[in-house]
């Protein structure tokens, strides 16, 4: 159902159920109006009929058709008055007056069937007479219907014609919008222009500000994946070309020329194993994943990372525990992955005879966590920490090994930022580099942390 339809549907709706209501009350305060009005006109009636009677020199003692000819007989369908002595003798009654015993009913208003209608009937009794008049209620009715009718059919010309203004009056509110719809339809797939409409209603500028901003992060997506794209194909392409050309010489050589061409070749398909292993880490990192799917013990996730570091790594590295441990709501793999690279680029930048560093921080009146990865490599300057994290840039100062693909601090501060976290780097007074892992807790009672390791 449209919008517009709906609008209208609740104002019409409404419009009747409002106005049936009101008009209930109406017709029901009215009835009892016209009812005391009309009964009002049955008194007085009755009342003139009395006076004339006082005034007039007719006797009581003459006959009933002399006094009926006096008095006239003329009436109207559904009004009647009649005349009678105290004795009850009929003087004189109008023509549609129904054939009853008027005179046995007391003084007052009531309401009698006669003659298979109602009536309703005032008696009056003054001077010797007894003064009946009576209106047929049906009658009454039909001059109530008659009103109601003439009030009536002004409203549903008002209701008609108001719901048809309503109409027409969202049909042209709604053009903005309809405006938007081609707009939107005519752009293409990457076309990241921003929306104007205009004489957009102030309801409209919320979506428009929206859409635009969405479309500018669109654009600024697009431009970043062009970019990872081109600098992608790069890195490929320059492993490819060394062990094609290794291969190359192979064919043409033998011996230990061959054997080291071979090497080489070997060590290239394993840099770009590596880069295509980063890369689909990557886009795990960027894909959806199960929420439920959470960290129970952080602690022991950084066991597990600290355990497959090679044996001369290993015994350069120092872990300690500050606060009761907790879980997180990154996943074990994911977070295994983050804390792994940033290990290996501190023992990969550290020279071989240094300590690295592990702390593991849990604030529970926070709800958040620290992993502190200390390193006594060269560092970075201002310049570099603005560069790193960019996806295929290297800091190659001072490490050992050429193997990097520069997509590991892209990964980890991926991991991190998509679930509430942050990746910072500062340096150490002693020289070196301090990476921090910030990431939120699970809620829940924490465990017992396990100490120094």
């Amino acid at each position: 159902m449209s919008l517009r339809l709906r609008a209208i549907l609740i104002a019409g709706i409404s419009l009747v159920v409002l106005w049936g209501a009101a008009t209930a009350w109406m017709i029901r305060d009215v009835q009892i109006k016209f009812d005391r009005t009309l009964d009002g006109r049955l008194a007085m009636s009755a009342r003139m009929v009395a006076g004339l009677l006082e005034r007039s020199t007719l006797s009581k003692s003459i006959s009933n058709d002399d006094f009926s000819n006096a008095i006239g007989e003329g009436g109207v369908d559904g009004i009647a008055c009649e005349i009678r002595s105290l004795r009850g003798e009929v003087l004189a009654k109008t023509d549609d007056s129904p054939d009853s015993e008027f005179g046995h009913l007391a003084p007052g208003y009531s309401t009698r069937k006669v003659d298979g209608r109602d009536w309703r009937i005032y008696v009056l009794r003054a001077d010797g007479y007894q003064i009946t008049t009576a209106d047929c209620i049906d009658q009454r009715n039909v001059l109530i219907n008659e009103l109601l009718y003439a009030a009536g059919i002004p409203f549903l010309i008002a209701l008609l014609g108001g719901l048809g203004a309503l109409w027409i009056g969202i049909g042209r509110g709604f053009a903005p919008l309809k405006a938007l719809h081609q707009q939107l339809h005519s752009m293409g797939a990457d076309d990241t222009t921003p929306l104007v409409v205009r004489q957009s209603p102030a309801e409209l500028h919320p979506v428009l500000e929206a859409m635009n901003g969405l479309l500018k992060r669109l654009a600024q997506a697009l431009s970043s994946q062009r970019a990872f794209t081109d600098a992608a194909a790069h890195e490929l392409r320059t492993p490819l070309t060394v062990i094609d050309t290794h291969l190359q010489v192979v064919r043409m050589t033998e011996g230990k020329d061959a054997e080291s061409s071979l090497s080489q070749a070997e060590e290239g398909v394993k840099r770009l194993r590596h880069t295509l292993d980063q890369m689909m880490m990557l886009a795990q990192a960027e894909s959806a994943t199960d929420s439920s799917n959470e960290c129970p013990s952080v602690l022991t996730a950084v066991h597990n990372v600290l355990d497959r570091v090679s044996n001369s790594g290993s015994r350069r590295l120092s872990l300690a525990v500050e606060g009761a441990e907790a879980g997180t709501p990154i996943p074990s793999a994911m977070l295994e992955t983050a804390v792994r690279n940033i290990v290996d680029n501190a023992v990969r930048y550290s020279p071989e005879d240094t300590p690295v560093e592990v702390k593991l921080f849990f604030d529970h009146r926070m709800q958040r966590g620290r992993i502190d990865i200390c390193d006594q490599g060269p560092g970075l300057n201002m310049e570099q920490v603005s560069k790193v994290g960019r996806r295929f840039w290297r800091g190659d100062q001072g490490r050992q090994q050429k193997d990097g693909a520069g997509l590991g601090i892209s990964i980890v501060r991926t991991i991190l930022e998509r679930f509430g976290g942050s990746l910072d780097f500062s340096p150490r007074q002693d020289g070196g580099l301090t990476v921090s892992l910030n990431f939120p807790l699970n809620g829940g009672t924490p465990e017992a942390g396990r100490g120094d390791l």
